[in-house]
């Protein structure tokens, strides 16, 4: 008469068990690293929008909102070839920690007495990045003065 487990079915029992535990701590370590760059992309979106609010309430002639890199009016997204990098639409130097800010701008694009504007902010040594573009007009600029 059998009155218990053989040392064989307690040690598959434990095998069984520490697999699915071995899986339950893999996904766990999945969900933590989906967290901290959903974290940072929000953290890098909220930077960029807070700049470009900035750049549209700035004065279209901001001296941090000058074209001075017009060899890259083709290539906006670029964060190599840039006009401005970390610093503010008045041209003043900023330190956004781990996250890294470029300015391009094109002007007289896509029509005269306009600025073309793109916000680049990027982490992760530049391989994520979040963009925001806007055109900003001379017109408007002045008609809220």
């Amino acid at each position: 008469m059998n009155n218990g487990f053989t040392l064989i079915e307690v040690l598959i029992a434990m095998t069984v068990f520490s697999i699915g535990i071995l899986g339950l701590m893999a996904l766990q370590i999945i969900s933590i690293r989906g967290t901290t760059l959903s974290d940072t992309a929000t953290v890098a979106g909220t930077i960029a929008q807070m700049y470009m609010e900035n750049i549209i309430n700035a004065d279209f002639n901001a001296s941090g909102l000058e074209d001075v890199n017009s060899s890259n009016n083709d290539d906006l997204d670029s964060t190599v070839n840039r006009d401005y990098q970390n610093m503010d639409e008045d041209g003043e130097p900023v330190d956004l920690g781990m996250y890294n800010l470029v300015l391009n701008v094109a002007g007289d694009t896509p029509i005269p007495n306009t600025k073309t504007i793109v916000v680049l902010v990027t982490w992760n040594n530049g391989k994520q990045v979040r963009k925001l573009t806007t055109i900003k007009s001379m017109s408007t600029a002045s008609s809220r003065l």
